[in-house]
């Protein structure tokens, strides 16, 4: 965020271009990073995979898939929101 503010303040003095906002106020940049952080792409569930295990799951890792499906699912639609907000 504080290279992102870096860039901000670039814009708000004209070094570069692009739509320069007010001190205080988050960039497009800023709010597609904390987005993609937010939705929280998570890869392996391994805690999810233990419980299952430790409580007799047939497969335990069958909660992969749909985990990484869901998790890609709501990054996409969250980096297409932003985008759509430019």
């Amino acid at each position: 965020m504080d290279e992102l503010s870096k860039l901000a303040d670039d814009r708000r003095q004209g070094r570069l271009p692009g739509p320069a906002r007010k001190k205080g106020i988050a960039s497009n940049e800023m709010c597609t990073f904390l987005i993609i952080n937010i939705s929280s792409l998570q890869l392996i569930p391994i805690n999810v995979i233990a419980y299952q295990s430790q409580y007799g799951s047939v497969n335990p890792a069958a909660i992969v898939e749909p985990g990484i499906a869901a998790t890609a699912v709501s990054t996409a639609v969250a980096v297409v929101y932003c985008k759509l907000e430019d």
